[in-house]
């Protein structure tokens, strides 16, 4: 989690910068050439780089794929999924729900996610609010497992705020 500077929360701010990381679990079959967006502050945004998202890698360890929009925004598409056009507020985030949404490419697509964190940058500088999801363990205690979105398990993530 990162370490976010002081910042006075009744000065009303802009949101310059929101920084998406998705891990996706490694196993064979985890990964998703699908659609995903964010939902935050009343807006859905398309997560998208020219890299091959949310697909394991060569490798037993969890992927991790990092989106920004809006400053040093990273995505594909930019402009039509920047925060500041139009200006998403600060005090936006509390009227709204925050989630990811996946949009499968076929009835066997489906995306097993591990992590996810999401920090908004206000223009006071600094984290204004981060949000996050975690698989920790299945209902039997076990370590941890993964949440899986399909078109059969459900589309929709929603994020806990952590400040």
């Amino acid at each position: 989690m990162p370490n976010p500077r002081p910042v006075d929360r009744t000065a009303p701010q802009l949101i310059t910068r929101i920084e998406v990381k998705t891990q996706t679990d490694p196993s064979a079959g985890a990964g998703t050439n699908g659609w995903v967006f964010l939902g935050i502050g009343g807006r859905e945004f398309q997560l998208d780089t020219l890299a091959d998202d949310f697909e394991p890698r060569a490798s037993d360890r969890p992927v991790t794929d990092t989106f920004v929009l809006g400053e040093g925004a990273n995505i594909l598409n930019a402009s039509g999924n920047d925060p500041r056009d139009p200006q998403l507020h600060v005090t936006d985030l509390d009227r709204h729900p925050v989630y990811l949404r996946f949009q499968p490419r076929d009835n066997d697509d489906d995306w097993r996610i591990d992590r996810v964190d999401i920090t908004v940058t206000g223009t006071a500088g600094g984290a204004v609010h981060h949000y996050d999801f975690q698989a920790l363990a299945d209902v039997t205690g076990a370590p941890k497992t993964t949440l899986r979105l399909s078109r059969r398990s459900g589309r929709i993530l929603h994020l806990s705020s952590l400040y």
